[in-house]
């Protein structure tokens, strides 16, 4: 029988047909009327001159975009949007399609460009008429926090970085001797549901298998990257069991720590930085997992050339990014009459073509970034141009 709680989060619970048309809710959904200066939100100016806003979907459908549009209507703001969960799925894009409509319409200054994770998305969301790009979101992992580490015994056959939920199908591990789980849930979710899925899932934990969390009264306690760097060095495989989803940062950690991918056939775009000798694809069976792992695992493939193989592939696409930010850069100053010159950025760092934090995403309040947004507009040369010409009319 269904629960609340299913009917609550239906894709999560994998509800057949229901976890689809339930996307057209997005249809009905507006940003909030008032906004709290003090809101926290995970955000990153790319550039500021011409400004270039990356934002998390938070609040539904875009986030802090909303805001600042709203609060600069006469600036030619750029927002660059992830898309978290995937739009392979038509419900769901629809929904979004018209949300963004709506968006160029209340905006009609601001460009709102949203960031696709693969190609079927990009093109299901172009013949919809959304501003889409081709921008895996796993590029921007910093490479530095995620690493081999040398020496450190392997004690289990397996590591699963996932979601305590039900589409991350963690029973698809059972049958692996060993097992490792680092884990989450949903912070939207009621302690009674926390409290619930988690009992759940402990007393359906395999022998051999363990959570490497600490366990708080109705939540599980969330660990830092080092603690999680150092849980994947302790692993042979890296799994990502779900079928349907966003790109999963955790299938390109698993990688750049060195440790080896076993994965179902999936849709969403953790798939972008696989190869064929670092991965495997199996089906979606326990006995398939389990014969898997033990296929990576007999390989023994050295850590450092796992993380080589994905670094290679990040690059590529990490270069294919900065000249996309430096094209619109370009034109911001083809539109503004300023020499384009003047806004290509010295690279402090080799990796990117401008101010780089990790997944893009700074800590901080709304009023934060309106402020630095609000310097920089008051001190640019497109802003004492408009105040001279105000003060001259």
């Amino acid at each position: 029988m269904l629960g609340l709680h299913t009917l609550q989060y239906p894709f999560l619970f994998s509800v057949p047909l229901v976890s689809q048309v339930i996307g057209l809710r997005g249809l009905f959904i507006r940003p909030p009327r008032n906004w709290d200066p003090a809101t926290p939100i995970m955000a990153q100016f790319l550039s500021l001159d011409p400004p270039i806003f990356c934002c998390q979907p938070q609040p539904w459908p875009f986030g802090a975009a909303h805001y600042l549009a709203a609060r600069f209507p006469d600036e030619p703001l750029v927002f660059l949007q992830p898309i978290t969960m995937s739009l392979e799925r038509r419900a769901f894009a629809l929904a979004l399609a018209a949300q963004h409509r709506r968006f160029r319409r209340a905006h009609p200054r601001a460009r709102l460009i949203l960031m696709a994770n693969t190609q079927a998305e990009e093109l299901l969301l172009r013949k919809l008429g959304v501003d889409v790009h081709l921008i895996p979101q796993n590029m921007f992992i910093d490479e530095t926090m995620y690493h081999p580490i040398p020496g450190q015994e392997r004690r289990c056959d397996a590591i699963y970085n996932a979601q305590l939920a039900p589409f991350k199908r963690h029973e698809l591990a059972r049958l692996v001797p060993s097992c490792a789980y680092v884990t989450k849930m949903f912070k939207s979710w009621s302690p009674h549901l926390k409290r619930a899925q988690l009992d759940r899932f402990v007393r359906a934990l395999p022998h051999g298998h363990t959570i490497l969390n600490d366990i708080g009264a109705d939540d599980v306690v969330a660990m830092d990257h080092l603690r999680v760097n150092a849980a994947m060095a302790s692993a042979h495989v890296g799994l990502c069991l779900s079928r349907l989803e966003g790109a999963m940062y955790a299938s390109s950690e698993y990688l750049l720590a060195g440790l080896p991918v076993v994965s179902t056939r999936s849709q969403g775009g953790r798939d972008t930085f696989f190869h064929p000798d670092t991965t495997l694809i199996v089906a979606d069976d326990p006995r398939a997992v389990q014969d898997g792992v033990a296929a990576m695992k007999a390989r023994a493939i050295p850590p450092d050339y796992v993380r080589a193989t994905t670094l290679r592939l990040m690059t590529i696409e990490r270069e294919r990014f900065n000249t996309f930010i430096d094209g619109l850069r370009e034109t911001a100053a083809r539109h503004t009459n300023r020499d384009a010159r003047r806004d290509q950025v010295e690279r402090t760092d080799p990796r990117w073509s401008f101010d780089y934090f990790h997944k893009l995403s700074r800590f901080g309040h709304l009023s934060d970034f309106e402020a630095q947004l609000s310097a920089s507009l008051n001190r640019s040369p497109t802003a004492a141009m408009k105040a001279g010409a105000a003060s001259n009319a």
